[in-house]
C-alpha cells in the first residue's frame, strides 16, 4: 500500500517535472522565434565636444572643422543632410567642406568670441562596414586604411583646422577636442555585427592654426550570435 502510494507520488512529480520543462521550452522557442525575425538597423552616433575656444577673439570669419565619420572609401557614414541639420551648435554655421586632407565637418562663425561647441546626434544606416574618423593621415605600420579598419583596432592619426582667430598670447587656453563615433551594432536573424567605435581626445595649444594632426582611437567590438 505504501509503496503503491510512493509510486503515485513519484509519478505525479515527474508529469510535473516534463510540464515545466515542456512550459520552458515552449518559452524559449517563443523569444528564439522572436529573435530570429527582429531586424534592428546599424546605428550611427556622433558627439562632437570642442571647448576652450571662448578665449579666443575672431578676426572676421573663425572656422573649426573636424573628422566626420565614413567608410574606409571616405564615404560619409551619416548624410550630409544630418551632418549640417543636426550638428547646428549655438552661434556656428555647419558645413561639410572638401579639403585637401578630404572632407570634414566645418563650423563657421563670426561672432566677436567663439562659443564652444557642443552637439550629438545620430541616424540608422543600412550599411553593414567597417568605418571610421576620416581624415586618414597614418595608420600603424602604414598599413592601408582598409587593412586598418579590418583589425581589432589600433591608434591612427587624424586632423583637425583652426583659422580666424585673432593671435592669442602664448599662455592662452588650450583648445580640447573630444570626438566621440560608434556605429555598427545591427542584428538579423539572432546575428549582430561589429560595432565600430572611433574617438579623439586631443589637446592642442591655443595658439595653433591650419591643419593640425591629432591621435584617434579605433576599436571593434565583434558581433556574432545573440542569445
Amino acid at each position: 500500500m505504501m509503496n503503491e502510494q510512493r509510486k503515485k507520488i513519484r509519478k505525479a512529480i515527474l508529469i510535473g517535472l516534463a510540464a515545466v520543462c515542456i512550459l520552458a521550452l515552449m518559452i524559449f522557442l517563443i523569444f528564439l522565434a522572436v529573435g530570429f525575425v527582429e531586424i534592428i538597423s546599424p546605428n550611427n552616433s556622433y558627439a562632437i565636444e570642442i571647448t576652450g575656444l571662448s578665449s579666443l577673439a575672431v578676426n572676421g570669419i573663425a572656422t573649426v572643422m573636424v573628422p566626420i565619420p565614413a567608410n574606409v572609401d571616405g564615404v560619409p557614414a551619416m548624410s550630409e543632410e544630418v551632418l549640417t541639420s543636426r550638428y547646428q551648435a549655438f552661434g556656428w554655421q555647419t558645413a561639410v567642406r572638401e579639403t585637401p586632407c578630404g572632407k570634414m565637418l566645418a563650423f563657421t562663425t563670426t561672432d566677436d568670441y567663439a562659443p564652444g561647441i557642443s552637439v550629438s546626434s545620430g541616424e540608422f544606416e543600412k550599411k553593414e562596414e567597417p568605418r571610421l574618423l576620416v581624415p586618414v593621415l597614418a595608420t600603424p605600420d602604414n598599413m592601408s586604411v582598409e587593412e586598418f579598419s579590418r583589425t581589432s583596432g589600433g591608434t591612427y592619426t587624424t586632423v583637425v583646422f583652426l583659422d580666424g582667430f585673432i593671435p592669442p598670447p602664448e599662455n592662452a587656453t588650450p583648445i580640447t577636442f573630444n570626438l566621440r563615433y560608434q556605429g555598427g551594432g545591427g542584428m538579423k536573424h539572432l546575428i549582430k555585427e561589429n560595432v565600430w567605435t572611433a574617438t579623439v581626445n586631443a589637446t592642442v595649444p591655443g595658439t595653433a592654426s591650419g591643419f593640425i594632426p591629432v591621435p584617434a582611437e579605433y576599436h571593434v567590438t565583434p558581433g556574432g550570435l545573440y542569445l
